[in-house]
């Protein structure tokens, strides 16, 4: 296929152009510019994975066209608020991690945080004050939702960076799929030897006092609540919790590690003890998490420039499916090609198997469309699990 061919210098001035009417905006709907730039387009070898749409051409006919973007938008990020760019998440980004962004772009200074639950709050807070700002934003299409609505996602139109319009289907324009996260059954495999394949087999008598559950977790009900109805999820939860079957916890992992409590309902897992394994189970949820470029950032291309490399460089990709230091990142979005996945060791490896596996056999996917009522379903669970 043929492509337009544009060298790095020319890409800088659309992208400069586009960026130069963008500020900070009050809602989602309300800016003037959208960030953009200038890549040729392809068409998507499509194999669907579940609700997410694979690529299976991505590094062959759109990596190409979004590797010459990143060259274009580093430009433009080190002369944005001297070179620095600030990125605030869960927790803070490992030194390793920033190392291997710097091997490619050296002269962007990366200053990170680990806000934990004070993640929007500090990012609201900076925005009132006029503090300095994190200047990528990130979440689920649930966890960010307020975020959202509030106009800290900045336009940015994707597709013209090179991004298969297949993958901006399942959350807002502004949303950039990086990653998926799911519900996942965790379980001490010297303990239990199998887990039951929906949540409805934990209310065997067996499983008195060895299923756990955090507080705070009560998204890993809702895919069941959005196949089975609220009713019959509130119903589950009573059950478990009043046989004694299910306890609440809100550290799971040293009691699933030791046996004490040998199954986890959580999502991936990030503990290297070889005994535990993951399992997928009928009405888990499996979404995709996103990042984007904040409305009230001070180095707007330099977070569309992580935005792409953390999702797509495919030298960054290979390192987290294959080095154990960057086993606790997140899987991959399920729309790069089956190949990706096919490299994954370890714990990686785990964790990808059974996510894939939960897409391949009909888990519950959250859309934008459907954002309203996951959220009611995820605050109905809460309410059950913590009064």
């Amino acid at each position: 296929m043929m492509k337009r061919k544009l060298g790095a210098t020319a890409a800088v001035a659309a992208f400069a152009l586009a960026l130069s009417g963008c500020g900070a905006q009050s809602g989602p709907a309300d800016s003037g510019e959208t960030l953009k730039g200038d890549a040729a387009s392809a068409a998507c070898d499509a194999v669907e994975v579940g609700a997410v749409t694979r690529c299976e051409n991505f590094y062959d006919d759109y990596w190409p066209e979004i590797d010459k973007q990143l060259d274009a938008l580093y430009e433009e990020a080190k002369k944005a608020d001297g070179g620095t760019l600030v990125i605030w998440d869960w927790y803070e980004l490992s030194p390793d991690v920033i190392a291997q962004f710097n091997e490619r772009f050296p002269d962007i200074k990366v200053e990170t945080r680990g806000l934990t639950y004070n993640l929007s709050s500090a990012i609201i807070s900076a925005k009132a004050t006029g503090s300095r700002n994190t200047d990528v934003v990130s979440g689920s299409i649930t966890s960010m939702a307020a975020m959202y609505d509030e106009g800290f996602w900045e336009k940015v139109d994707w597709e013209s960076f090179g991004v298969p319009k297949e993958y901006l289907t399942i959350g807002a324009p502004e949303l950039m799929p990086d990653s998926i996260n799911g519900t996942l059954l965790q379980y001490n495999s010297e303990k239990v030897p199998s887990v039951p394949a929906s949540l409805d087999g934990l209310l065997d008598p067996e499983y008195k006092g060895k299923v756990s559950v955090a507080g705070y977790n009560a998204v890993v009900f809702a895919g069941y609540g959005m196949a089975e109805g609220e009713d019959k999820m509130l119903d589950l939860i009573d059950e478990l919790t009043t046989s004694g079957n299910l306890k609440l916890l809100e550290d799971q992992g040293a009691p699933l590690s030791s046996g004490d409590v040998p199954i986890a309902l959580n999502q991936t897992l990030f503990n290297p003890n070889p005994a535990l394994q993951v399992s997928p189970f009928e009405h888990a949820g499996v979404w995709a998490q996103f990042s984007g470029v904040n409305s009230d950032a001070k180095n707007k291309p330099g977070a569309a420039l992580w935005t792409l490399w953390n999702a797509f460089d495919p030298d960054w990709i290979s390192l987290r499916m294959t080095d154990e230091r960057f086993a606790s990142t997140q899987v991959p979005f399920a729309g790069l090609p089956a190949s990706t996945f096919a490299e994954a060791t370890g714990l990686m490896k785990t964790n990808v198997d059974a996510l894939l596996l939960g897409l391949d056999t009909g888990a519950e996917t959250e859309t934008q469309d459907t954002r309203d009522d996951w959220q009611a379903m995820i605050n109905a669970a809460d309410k059950a699990l913590n009064g």
